[in-house]
């Protein structure tokens, strides 16, 4: 198991994990979110170009321009972007997106050799050892440590594990195409549970969200709808 979780570690949670919360912490809210979104659009390349576990085709192309363009709408809603780049901050964000695409082809092809639960856990233990030696040696330290503070961490624990473990089974048993293309449904789910959560309902419920939405759902279908003739174009 340790052959196949230790690759995957290093990708997801290890370097996914490190690059990302440093890289966001060095960049605009805008401009994370939509590198971000670039992860999903990678990992589909790479699956079809440099691993070629399938083939790239005109409906997968589209069908990940129009939900990275979804994403792009969703952060742009209100929002100014500039073009700046610094490799603390934009630069570790796309790290942590390439690290994220390389875990996702590794994670399809051994969820096929053994069970994707137990890489997905194994890989998280291991990964959150490296991640809090790597804390420790560079003086991470946990301030005002409290019974709610342990709870909610306990819970983003569990929010990962439980969602990488199921994007793990799917992988296992789906091209990586027809399921990472669901990854751009994510900044729309944050905007919804915003306006839920933190009661920003104008943010939320307007056209620009509704443009989103409707082009990461149209890039969806596009990317897993199933050809009904030969006529149609791949």
């Amino acid at each position: 198991m340790l052959k196949y979780a230790v690759p995957v570690c290093l990708a997801q949670t290890v370097g996914q994990y490190f690059f990302f919360y440093i890289g966001v912490a060095h960049t605009s809210g805008v401009k994370g979110g939509i590198i971000t979104g670039l992860g999903n659009f990678i990992a589909i390349l790479m699956s079809c170009l440099i691993v070629r576990n399938e083939k790239l085709t005109g409906r997968k192309l589209t069908g990940c321009i129009l939900g990275f363009a979804g994403v792009v709408v969703i952060n742009l809603l209100g929002n100014s972007l500039d073009f700046g780049f610094t490799m603390m901050g934009e630069g570790f964000v796309l790290i942590s997106q390439l690290a994220y695409a390389t875990s996702t082809i590794l994670i399809n092809y051994y969820s096929k050799k053994v069970s994707p639960v137990i890489l997905s856990g194994t890989q998280f233990f291991i990964g959150g050892i490296v991640l809090f030696l790597i804390g420790n040696a560079i003086g991470g330290h946990l301030d005002h440590v409290t019974v709610g503070g342990i709870t909610v961490v306990l819970y983003l624990a569990l929010v990962s594990a439980v969602a990488y473990t199921l994007w793990s089974v799917l992988l296992a048993y789906n091209d990586v195409s027809k399921v990472a293309i669901f990854g751009f449904v994510n900044p729309l789910c944050s905007v919804i549970l915003s306006a839920l959560v933190l009661g920003e309902v104008k943010q939320a419920f307007n056209i620009g969200s509704l443009i989103a939405l409707a082009l990461v759902c149209v890039g969806i279908y596009i990317v897993n709808a199933k050809k009904n003739n030969k006529s149609n174009v791949e």
